[in-house]
C-alpha cells in the first residue's frame, strides 16, 4: 500500500511542479510590445476627377522616401505604399497644368495590420496625414 501512495505522490508532484508559469509582468510586457512594435500600416494615395484630369506630375511619400510620377491625362490615379510604421508622414501633392481646371480631389487612406482602408485626409491638390493610431 505504501508503494502505491508513494507513486501517487510522485506523479502529482511532477504534474504540479514541472510546468513553468509566466508571470503577469512578462505577459503584460509581451502584450504591450505586440500593441506598439508590431503594428504596420499601408497608405493608399488616390487622385480623382469628374472627367479626365490634366496634371503635370504627382509626388508622394513611400516607405523608401519621396517618389514622383508625371503623366498628362488620366481618369484616376491610385498607388499603395508600405508597410510603414507609426508616425510616418503620408503626403501627396499634384502639380496642375496651367489653365487646366482644378476639379481634382486627392485622398489619403490608411490600413492598419491588413484592416480596411480608412480615409484620413483629403484636399484639392494636396493632402497630408501623420499616422498616429
Amino acid at each position: 500500500m505504501k508503494g502505491y501512495l508513494f507513486l501517487i505522490i510522485a506523479i502529482l508532484s511532477m504534474t504540479f511542479f514541472s510546468c513553468e508559469k509566466e508571470t503577469e509582468t512578462e505577459t503584460e510586457k509581451t502584450a504591450t510590445n505586440n500593441d506598439n512594435n508590431n503594428d504596420y500600416f499601408y497608405v493608399k494615395y488616390q487622385i480623382s476627377g469628374s472627367t479626365y484630369f490634366y496634371i503635370d506630375g504627382v509626388s508622394y511619400n513611400t516607405e523608401n522616401g519621396s517618389r514622383s510620377e508625371s503623366f498628362s491625362a488620366a481618369r484616376s490615379f491610385e498607388v499603395i505604399c508600405g508597410p510603414v510604421n507609426k508616425n510616418f508622414v503620408a503626403r501627396i501633392t499634384l502639380t496642375q497644368y496651367r489653365g487646366a481646371p482644378a476639379s481634382n480631389a486627392t485622398k489619403i487612406s490608411v490600413s492598419k495590420n491588413n484592416g480596411p482602408f480608412a480615409i484620413k485626409a483629403s484636399g484639392q491638390s494636396s493632402a497630408s496625414y501623420t499616422i498616429n493610431f
